[in-house]
């Protein structure tokens, strides 16, 4: 090709030795006249189209975070009392980490989301309660004296007229971070997720019976 253009040339025409390496030998000739032959090797492996932070926030976008499966007791879907605790804990399985992997092209990341937190709201205009871990379940073979709750809400009031079906709504969320590990030792931290759950939750008053001898 002329021109300015490259033309492929049989390396065992070249006039030097034999380079090593991947590659192939072009004549140029140029519009003025100069003429050569040239080695030139095959360009290196570009960089990777994806990067493992680019693969780790696309895990982080699909991380099985669920919303919780939050439990009672009393149980949901019962009364209970005024002035007694209302336990709050989550199903088995659910305080636990949460991996995604996401590889292409050779690279790679994985994506970790582990709880933190949970932030019980018991919907009645007070203060959301903090619980530092999955909350305790209810065992009902062992007495009540037997056992304290690790997460529970307490109403002084009772839920008589309290919104639809004459309940409280309360809102269950848990806080989860997040990290990442990915090709050739890279890493990092991810932005904060949270799940919630809501559900209505009757509460009544305690009524004494007084009886006459």
């Amino acid at each position: 090709m002329k021109n300015g253009g490259l033309e492929w040339v049989d390396p065992a025409s070249s006039p030097g030795g034999v380079p090593k390496g991947k590659g192939a030998y072009y004549l140029i000739e140029c519009s003025d006249g100069f003429r050569d032959v040239r080695w030139v090797p095959d360009r290196a492996p570009g960089a990777p189209r994806v990067t493992p932070a680019q693969l780790a926030r696309q895990a982080w976008a699909t991380i099985p975070v669920r919303e919780p499966k939050v439990l009672t007791a009393p149980p949901r879907g019962s009364t209970g009392l005024v002035g007694l605790d209302e336990w709050v804990y989550l199903a088995k399985g659910e305080w636990s980490p949460k991996r995604k992997r996401v590889e292409t092209a050779g690279v790679w990341a994985q994506a970790t989301a582990r709880p933190q937190k949970m932030t019980v709201d018991p919907g009645d205009g007070g203060k959301p309660v903090t619980c530092q871990g999955p909350g305790t379940p209810y065992n009902p073979e062992l007495p009540a004296s037997r056992q304290k709750p690790t997460c529970a809400v307490r109403y002084l009031q009772p839920s008589l007229r309290q919104g639809q079906g004459n309940a409280y709504r309360v809102t269950v969320t848990v806080s989860w971070s997040g990290t990442w590990t990915g090709s050739g030792g890279t890493g990092g931290t991810l932005p904060p997720i949270t799940r919630s759950t809501s559900f209505p939750l009757r509460v009544a008053e305690a009524q004494a019976l007084i009886t006459k001898d």
